[in-house]
């Protein structure tokens, strides 16, 4: 499908938001990934916690100037949720917004999957896919939960059960957030209680698709399995309001 360069809006169509804190040694992948996409009007905005290293610099010695940093002055004791409503309250300017972990990659064509997505579905406000996981020392590919394919697939009452939902992998109309509220640092998983204020009033768009890598330090999956996997199949995860 061939994609417009541009919708009517205040700035580029779609802004990515990036929360750093000690990742000047990781974060150029996380940025560079960012403008190799085969999407192009997007805006990047880097926020830091406080963060006390050369972010700042290697940001700038990415030199491009839709990416844009600030430094918070103060850390506050939350997840994340500080960096990323500064964004969206100070920063953003796209209709949509999408995230990215500091230390993760954006496949080539994420931004593009998702606005093809967008256009092919001009009612819907939000889109979710997949990633992939690689070992963050190695890079190499390593198994995921092999039941992942089948907990992605939508349904509210099951996303009540369980967080199946990888921020790296959403895009969401900006205006979601007027709607029901930015996240709230009172929520350790406050992406995941976020996702469920806005379920309550729209439904999600899946994509069947892995548009994100992750790079983790994590036990071979049937360690994973045999602590918490059992588990979560017979009960889910505990939700933010429980």
């Amino acid at each position: 499908m061939a994609l417009r360069t541009r919708l009517p809006t205040r700035g580029p169509l779609v802004t990515v938001i990036m929360s750093t804190y000690n990742r000047a040694g990781v974060i150029r992948r996380a940025l560079e990934s960012v403008v190799a996409q085969t999407y192009q009007d997007w805006e990047l905005c880097v926020v830091g916690h406080a963060t006390p290293d050369r972010t700042a610099e290697v940001v700038a010695s990415v030199g491009d100037p839709r990416i844009r940093f600030h430094n918070l002055d103060h850390r506050v004791p939350d997840t994340g949720s500080a960096t990323k409503n500064y964004a969206l309250e100070h920063m953003a300017t796209g209709e949509w917004v999408s995230y990215l972990d500091d230390d993760d990659a954006f496949l080539p064509h994420n931004l593009a999957t998702f606005v093809a997505a967008a256009q092919a579905h001009p009612d819907e406000v939000f889109f979710y896919a997949r990633s992939r996981y690689r070992d963050a020392r190695t890079g190499r590919p390593i198994l995921g939960n092999p039941f992942r394919r089948w907990l992605h697939g939508y349904s509210r009452e099951k996303l009540q059960r369980y967080n199946f939902l990888d921020i790296n992998c959403v895009m969401h109309r900006r205006s979601l957030v007027d709607e029901v509220g930015m996240f709230k640092p009172e929520f350790y998983f406050n992406d995941y209680e976020l996702w469920l204020r806005i379920s309550e009033r729209h439904d999600f768009h899946y994509i069947n698709a892995v548009l994100t890598d992750r790079f983790v330090s994590e036990p071979p999956f049937l360690a994973r399995a045999w602590r918490k996997g059992l588990h979560l199949l017979r009960h889910g995860r505990s939700t933010p309001y429980k």
